[in-house]
Parts: C-alpha cells; structure tokens; sequence
C-alpha cells in the first residue's frame, strides 16, 4: 500500500507507508507540498491509477521514489505489492544497480532487437517443406489470399502493440503479457500470459522436430526406433544451453543464424528460378521450369479431398504468429516505442512480399500435382501433405554443395526454436514475478546476469516432456 499524508506546518513533513513500511520525508518537492487529505494508493487501485491524470501519477512516483531514497527495506518477507507499485520498484532497483555498477545488458536496436528475432520467429520449416503442397491444393489465387489474410490480422497485432507502448511509461517497457496485465488487471494477464507461455513451448518442440524431419531426410540411414524423440531432446538441450548463456550471446548467433536464414531462402529462389536445373528435375515431366501457362493451370484450386481454404489457411497462418517477438524483448531495447515499431512493421511487410513470391514462383515451375505430391517415382511420394518432401528438396532446390538445403532447413528451423526458448522463459519469469499464482513465486529470481535461469529450466523441462 502507499499513502500519502501531509501536516499543515510550513515544511509539511509528509508520512508515508509503502508495503509497511513507515517513514517521514521532508522536502520543498512539488509533490510533497500538495495537499493530501484524501491521496491513496491501494493494492486494488491500479486501474484508477492508470486512469488518472499523467501530473497526479507523477507525483505519486516522486513521492514513492523519495520514501525509497529515505530508507531501506529490511524485512525478510515484504508485504505483497500492486502490479504498478511491482514495476516502480523494478525500476529503480534497476537504476540504483546501474548506478552501483552492476551488469548491464547491452541495449539493442530496431534492426537487432527486433526485426532480426521477429523475422527468425515467422520464418521456420513451413516455408521449406509446406509453400508448395499450398499452392498445389488451394491455387495460386487463393494461396495469395491466405497470405493477405494472414498479413491483415498481423498487420492489426502490431498497430495495438505499437499503440500501446507509444503511450510511453512502464507499459512500453515490458511485453505483451505486461501490456495486457497493466490494461486489463493480473487475472486477464495471467491467464493469457500462461497460454502465450505455453504456445511458444510448443512452437520450440514443433520446430525443433522439424528440424529433425529435415536431418532425417538428408540422412535416412540415421532413422530407428524412436529416433525423433531423441534427437529432438538433444536438440532441446543444446538450444538451452545458448540460451544459459545470455541474451547477447544468443543475439550474436542470432546474426549468424538470420544470415543462414537467408541464404537457404536465397537457394530456394535460385532452385525456382532456374528449374528444371537437376538432371531428375530435367526428367519429370511436370516440372516446367517458369511459365506462364503452367501459373494460368495453378491459378484455381486444386483441393484433394477433404482439404478447403481453411485447411491451408491453417497450414500457412504460424508464418505471421511470431510478430510480438520484439514485444518480448522490449527490455532490452534502447527506445522500445520507435524500436518495436519499425522493426516490428518492417518485418511483416518484408515477410508479405517474400512470401507472395514464394507461392507465384511455385505456382509457375511445377504442375499441381507434383505440388500436391499426388504422383509417384520409385514408389515414392513427390511432396505434399504427408509425404516426405526430400524430393522436392532434391530436384527444385538448388544445392551448391551436397545437403546444403537440408542444412539450411534445419537452422532455419532451430533459429526459430531459439527464439521461442528466449521468449517463454521470461514471460514466465514476468507472472512469477508479480506473484500471481503461488506455485511459480519460486522462479522469479534472477541470475546474476539478469537471466530467468529457473523459468527456463521449468520451460525445458515442459519441453521435454512434450518432445
């Protein structure tokens, strides 16, 4: 609680009690010499504060950030606080260890901190291996369509992100899951806090399989029993072992990691714009290499049976469900409303464009049913919903070097599990810290290096449970 008491002599000594804690201030301070007769701060009163005018606030915090400088707390155990009175006293914990020359993390920009993450959280194995069974079933025109859908609900995500964290003040410098909690009340940011937790877990194993699914097709030797299951917790572990290593080494190979990104796109584009380039390529029939006619043929759908729009919307719309990855990382940036915004934007506007090619260009190289993988060579599906899709790899895909595609789908895969293992482990730090629900109170701290090492490992060991 904090209330805010003034006598009636000249210097108005003022009497505040924070959280239980009592002490006197005596100051000239605007915010002091106002009147307080009937100025409360309650634990419930959050939402009136956020409603209140913007100089009233500020005097609050004055007044809150002098009762801190005039003494310290010593209790073992502090009374519980409001989420704002929580995100007050962060902040200057976090001034007053800059100050005293604790660690700092290296602040990042628009281009770094947010259009890098956000790209490597959208770009995963549904480019690779699904683009082409979408346009095989659902036509160019509807593929397009799915993409424009897609790209407007992303669109409207960021305008209301990017809206909020202009507002300026604590909002802007949390994530999603402290906008909603700060707007709607802990009970609404809890709970989807928890399922957003949750999702990006998933997304790590998901992707992390797929992964494996592509090192299972350069090497089908490598195949046993159980096989997924163990390559994909070894694969976990490794993920989690760099994100123990901090938020700038992970940003580092972030880098590292985009720049592979983009080189496996880039063989992709060289493979569709220079198909038939294989010899198997140059004998199959159904692929045409770039032609007008054969996009004319692809232009309507081409459903199979029991597929529909919504079956390949479905299919394509995770490729836009990584935009809040710069929202998740706002605390590391240096200006989070200029930063989130044009990294943010920029990436999905980016991701539309790259994305409409991608199903223009396999609308022209091949005919839908090698798209949809509805023939057989060898006994073998070509591509498409179920199959394999190693031979489309093979025969479009241009590899400089033996696997290189393989290669690539694989880090373009694990960059975005990446992401995700960065992500889920501080939001769940974020509810545990507002101390919410009981059970997670024990996987707020911090480390040293201002890394949520307990929620990771609670977030690895969900993962590998799902794995």
């Amino acid at each position: 609680m904090f209330n805010v008491s003034s006598s009636s002599s000249g210097e108005r000594p003022a009497r505040l009690q924070i959280d239980g804690l009592n002490g006197d201030v005596t100051g000239n301070d605007h915010a002091l010499r106002r009147e307080h007769s009937h100025d409360s701060w309650q634990s419930g009163d959050d939402e009136d504060v956020l409603r209140m005018d913007s100089k009233d606030f500020e005097d609050k915090v004055q007044a809150f950030r002098l009762a801190v400088s005039a003494r310290t707390m010593t209790e073992d155990k502090p009374a519980p606080r409001s989420l704002l009175l929580n995100s007050i006293h962060e902040s200057e914990e976090g001034k007053r260890k800059k100050e005293s020359g604790g660690h700092h993390i290296k602040k990042k920009g628009a281009f770094a901190g947010v259009f890098v993450p956000t790209c490597e959280n959208m770009w995963g194995v549904l480019i690779f291996l699904r683009f082409h069974f979408i346009v095989g079933h659902a036509g160019v025109l509807q593929a397009l369509a799915a993409v424009l859908l897609s790209f407007l609900c992303a669109f409207c995500t960021t305008s209301s992100m990017c809206a909020t964290v202009s507002s300026g003040g604590i909002v802007s410098k949390g994530g999603p899951y402290y906008m909603i909690s700060r707007a709607l009340g802990p009970c609404v940011g809890a709970s989807v806090g928890i399922l957003y937790w949750m999702a990006n877990t998933m997304l790590a194993v998901l992707e992390t399989l797929g992964a494996v699914e592509a090192f299972l097709m350069a090497s089908p030797e490598s195949a046993f029993s159980g096989c997924k299951q163990v390559y994909g917790s070894a694969l976990i572990a490794s993920l989690v072992l760099m994100v123990w290593g901090g938020i700038s080494f992970v940003s580092k190979m972030g880098i590292v990691f985009a720049m592979v990104v983009f080189s496996t796109l880039g063989l992709y584009y060289v493979g569709l714009a220079t198909a038939p380039l294989t010899e198997a390529a140059e004998a199959n029939p159904l692929v045409t290499g770039l032609s007008f006619s054969t996009l004319t043929d692809n232009w309507p759908a081409h459903y199979g049976e029991g597929l529909n729009f919504g079956y390949v919307l479905s299919v394509f719309f995770p490729c836009f469900t990584g935009i809040l990855s710069g929202g998740d990382r706002a605390d590391v940036l240096r200006d989070p409303p200029r930063d989130l915004k044009i990294g943010t934007f920029g990436a999905i506007i980016f991701s539309l464009f790259m994305y409409s090619s991608y199903m223009i260009l396999w609308g022209m190289v091949a005919d839908q049913s090698y798209l949809k993988g509805e023939t057989e060579v060898e006994g073998r599906r070509l591509a498409g919903g179920g199959g394999s899709g190693a031979q489309v790899v093979e025969e479009i895909v241009w590899n400089p070097f033996p696997h290189a595609a393989h290669i690539g789908i694989m880090i373009s895969s694990l960059s975005q599990a990446l992401q995700c293992l960065i992500v889920a482990p501080r939001l769940l730090q974020s509810i545990a810290k507002d101390e919410i629900l009981v059970v997670l109170n024990r996987l707020s701290p911090l480390s040293r290096k201002g890394e949520p090492l307990r929620a990771l490992l609670a977030t690895y060991f969900v993962a590998a449970a799902l794995g």
